[in-house]
């Protein structure tokens, strides 16, 4: 029967584990890479929404209420099927939200 050999079996061990920590290093650097660049999607959207939002409220601070009521009944002449399909949307979602 032979006798282990300890030196050897220290050895592989070591280069196990400089493998395994290798592989660790190479998954958070990819994992990093990945939070990277979807930070900056999200950021990206984020500053869309953001600019979306600033619109619109520039809109409502720059017209008033009857301007802003002969826009939507000119739209609605214009689409009126489009117009009660929005409406019936609007309807059904804040519903939903109300009566939930």
């Amino acid at each position: 029967m032979t006798e282990p050999n300890y030196k050897e079996l220290q050895e592989n061990l070591v280069e196990k584990a400089e493998e395994f920590k290798q592989k660790a290093c190479e998954v958070e650097q990819q994992v990093s890479q990945n939070l990277n660049e979807l930070m900056t999607v999200t950021a990206e959207k984020l500053d869309k929404a953001a600019e979306k939002m600033h619109n619109t409220a520039e809109f409502f601070r720059n017209n008033n209420v009857s301007k802003i009521k002969e826009d939507v009944s000119t739209i609605v002449r214009k689409n009126p099927g489009k117009s009660l399909i929005a409406g019936l949307a609007a309807g059904l979602l804040i519903g939903k939200i109300l009566f939930k």
